[in-house]
Order: structure tokens, then sequence, then C-alpha cells
């Protein structure tokens, strides 16, 4: 069987792990989609939600494995902003506060000018896990910073810097000359870009230490990127990196029409497969895209992919394409919120009225937008996929 995968955030690459070793996998992708940007933080329900998250099935639980540390069961994080809450799994250069409950966890100030230790320890004192855990928050100087301009360059730029060993070693000595009894250290999302760098840093101090989550576009979702690159190449997927314009059925499979990646590289070709698995992402990475209302548009407000596909798109439980409108997606009465709930439809992971076309991830209606539930989908979407074609 030939699957094309479209798309390489949680939902796609799970989706293609999951066939690799029954099919002929190949996994298409452009631009950055919403893993690559994430904080780090990989959850099943939103992290907020006060219903107990359920057990992560098998498949899920070891492809989550690879790529993330899963807690036991919930990992606890602080964000840049001093906000702690619980994850089912983290990026592993983020640090588990968990395991350090009643302990004493030193917040790194480096002096740079977007980090303020004091406002992030004082806000994670506070906190009702801190004070039922009587964990202690303390700010403590550590003179990492080389030169002047590292105090306001991005923190992608600063974490990429301690992917140098000797860099690592001199904030190791740094560290050292702090003299704090800290049993754990916080510093900001800056241990380096490389899956493996911070693990390094908190071998060789001894203790354990690791970031807040990033904010979009920082050092997490580049480290998600590098170890995509590894999972896939172990597992014998094809990875080819250009711009999916559009899916048709093609006799009794499907085509899929290429264009050059928007980096300019690569030409315009054509994929042939038994089946498509659709992981473009929702409305926040550009899978999903608004249509304005406009002169001679009917319904109004609507939605398509960010790729010609045969898909129909579903809110709430109801088909838009069905809505007859005049002024289609009704955002007044629905709430902006409709742009995170939005999807294609579908059933099993199969597309409606589409069978060897699948979708997963946050282009599928209905399903909650997290980490762990892309995977999920994805390896679910699969599963149907595989067994279609069986």
């Amino acid at each position: 069987m030939k699957l094309v995968v479209i798309g390489a955030g949680a939902a796609g690459v799970a989706a293609a792990w999951r066939a690799a070793p029954s099919a002929d996998v190949t996994l298409v992708h452009d631009t950055a989609g919403a893993t690559s940007l994430y904080s780090g933080a990989a959850d099943l329900l939103e992290w907020d939600d006060p219903r107990p998250a359920p057990p992560l099935d098998a498949p899920v639980a070891e492809l989550a494995g690879k790529l993330w540390r899963l807690g036991d069961p919930v990992c606890r994080v602080a964000t840049g902003a001093g906000v702690l809450r619980p994850a089912r799994g983290i990026d592993p250069a983020v640090l588990d506060l968990a395991p350090l409950a009643g302990r004493h966890v030193a917040v790194a100030d480096v002096g740079r000018d977007a980090w303020d230790a004091a406002l992030v320890a004082r806000a994670l004192a506070d906190s009702a896990w801190a004070l039922s855990t009587n964990t202690r928050f303390s700010v403590v100087e550590v003179a990492a910073l080389r030169r002047t301009h590292e105090r306001f360059i991005p923190a992608w730029d600063f974490a990429q810097l301690h992917d140098d060993p000797d860099r690592r070693a001199w904030l190791c000595e740094r560290i050292g000359r702090a003299h704090s009894d800290a049993e754990g250290w916080l510093f900001g999302p800056w241990l380096g870009v490389e899956p493996g760098s911070a693990a390094a840093l908190h071998e060789a101090l001894g203790r354990p230490v690791g970031e807040t989550t990033s904010p979009p576009g920082g050092a997490a979702g580049t480290r998600f990127e590098r170890a995509r690159a590894a999972l896939l190449a172990e597992a014998g997927v094809a990875v080819v990196e250009a711009c999916a314009r559009a899916v048709a059925p093609d006799g009794n499979g499907w085509r899929v029409e290429l264009g050059p990646a928007r980096s300019g590289s690569g030409a315009d070709e054509t994929l042939q497969a038994d089946a498509v698995l659709l992981a473009v992402g929702g409305v926040a990475a550009g899978g999903v895209v608004l249509d304005e209302p406009r002169a001679g548009h009917r319904g109004g407000a609507s939605f398509h992919l960010s790729l010609r596909a045969p898909v129909r798109f579903e809110l709430a439980g109801e088909e838009l394409d069905g809505v007859s409108s005049l002024h289609g997606v009704d955002f007044e009465a629905r709430g902006l919120g409709a742009l995170a709930r939005v999807g294609v439809l579908a059933r099993g992971g199969q597309v409606s009225g589409q069978p060897g076309l699948f979708v997963a991830g946050d282009a599928l209606a209905g399903a909650p937008r997290t980490v762990l539930e892309a995977v999920r989908t994805g390896i679910s979407a699969t599963d149907a996929a595989l067994g279609a074609g069986a």
C-alpha cells in the first residue's frame, strides 16, 4: 500500500510512523506547523480541562515516549510568565517540577531584558501547588552572559549558544559560583535547540536543571523538528519538502499535486497513492483558511483547506456547507472559538464520502487541539487507512 501523509506536525509524524512498518509511506511538508511552534508541553485534554485525562493508548504512549518525557501521572511545568500548570508530557529540556515537590528550586536571574526572574519566582511560590507541597522558589543570580548583546537577542538565538559544549561547561561553572543550596534549577527557554543539550547540562551539574515552556517559535519547536527528523529517518519514511497544492481521486487511488517548497527549492511533481492522509493543521497553523464574505461568494464567510481537496467542513456537529444562510458562519453567535473548533467532516478518520482520503490532527472537526490528541488521531486514522487498504 502506498500512503502519502501531508503535514509533519504531531499528527502527520504519528501517522507516518504508525504506517511505516506496513506501507510505503511518503510524508510531504513545507512550512512550520503548530507543533513546530509549540511550548514544549504535550497534553491530551486542554491543560485546564477539569476532567481527568484518560490513559494513553499503547501506540500513543509508545510514540509519545520517543518524543517527550511522560509524567507519572503528570508533569508540572512553569511558563515564562510564572504560571504553573500540569502537562501529560514535556519536551525533555523543560524542567518537571513534580519530582521537586517540597524542595528548593532556584530561578536563575541571568540578566536578560525579557526575563523577570523575581516575578516568575514569586508567582510560582504563590501557586496552589507550591503552597500545598511546601515547595520553595527563590531568585539566584547567575552571571550567564558573556557579551552585552546577549541581554536582548531572541530567546532562540540565546538557546543555540548552549549547544556548544564549551559554553555549557562555562554555564555549569557559573552556576557553581552561585553557591546555592537549591535542589533544582529553572531557566528560561535557552538551554539549546538540539535535543540532548539540556540533558548534558543536567548530567554535568548532577541536579535537575531545565527550562520554562517556550514562546511560539522558541527552542522547544526546533527540538521537536530535530527529533522528528531522526524518528522519521529511523522508521524509513521518505520525506518530501514541497508544497502540496491539490489532492484528487485518480482511478482507484489518489493523486497529490506538489509545487516547489516556499523556500524556492524543488519543482512541480505528482505523487500517486492508494490513500492520502491530511494532517495540515487547523486555522492556527494555516491548514484551514477562513474565507471572508465577499461579493459573489455564496454563503458569506466559510472555510477551505490550504490545498484543493474534496472535503466538507463541520462545526459543533453541523455541516457548514449545508448552512442555508446569506451570511455564512455567524461568529457573533458562535464566538471566535469557532476558529479553533472547525475542521474537516470525517468519521473514524475517513473524510466523509471519500474512500481512501483520511484526516487527523487539528484539521479534524471535533477533536481537542492538543499535541497528544493529534498523535492519537494520526494513529487512529492510519489504522483506518491500513484496514481499508487490506
